[in-house]
């Protein structure tokens, strides 16, 4: 959630993950205190950021982070909040197009220390900068802040990523008619397929006695 606050374009560029021990931190909450004041006597408000453009450009990046599904929910209320329309469906949209390229744990190998080294959520905006809305304000300035990773194997390219599609998946059935979200990037494959035993079998043909 840090990260997406970064991409909506409510915090200074690369504040997102900051290990604990840096004393990055420290340098980073007196340049955000100074922003404060100033965006206090003269904006942007945050309701002239988080725009329509903002939560679209939030799920984009969700997704190529493998992101997790607290978001999903935190995301639809905080842009029902600034009236801007977002629901599951746009979760499932997107990520049939958003490839994960953040090779970080639980779905990659590499953990967000290694992932901030790599240049944190500025890198990983630049590998999708073409899915993104970069002339949208900020509370920094124009547009969200992209740079050149220092790492491909952390911040991967589009065209080697950690997963074709997105981390999060939208599912729907009678077990969930208002839909249910999962994290399948973070799932081993064999918990994606169906079991192969005879009470599975009844199930899925329907000659269990419900």
């Amino acid at each position: 959630m840090t990260s997406v606050a970064e991409v909506l374009g409510l915090t200074l560029p690369g504040a997102a993950s900051i290990p604990a021990v840096l004393s990055a931190h420290t340098r980073m909450a007196a340049a955000s205190g100074r922003l404060a004041v100033d965006l206090a006597w003269h904006g942007p408000r945050p309701s002239q950021v988080l725009d329509e453009r903002a939560y679209r450009d939030a799920v984009t990046a969700v997704l190529a982070l493998g992101g997790s599904t607290n978001a999903v929910i935190h995301l639809i209320a905080m842009a029902r909040r600034s009236g801007v329309r977002l629901t599951l469906d746009d979760f499932d949209a997107a990520s049939r197009r958003v490839p994960v390229l953040a090779d970080v744990r639980p779905g990659g190998a590499h953990l967000m220390e290694d992932f901030h080294r790599a240049g944190g959520v500025p890198a990983l905006l630049h590998r999708i900068a073409a899915l993104l809305h970069l002339d949208r304000p900020t509370v920094g300035g124009p547009g969200p802040v992209t740079r050149d990773p220092y790492d491909d194997t952390v911040i991967r390219h589009r065209d080697d990523p950690v997963s074709p599609e997105g981390g999060l998946a939208v599912l729907r059935g009678n077990l969930a008619p208002g839909g249910a979200v999962i994290k399948h990037v973070a799932a081993e494959p064999r918990l994606l397929r169906p079991s192969r035993t005879s009470t599975d079998r009844d199930w899925y043909t329907g000659t269990h006695d419900r």
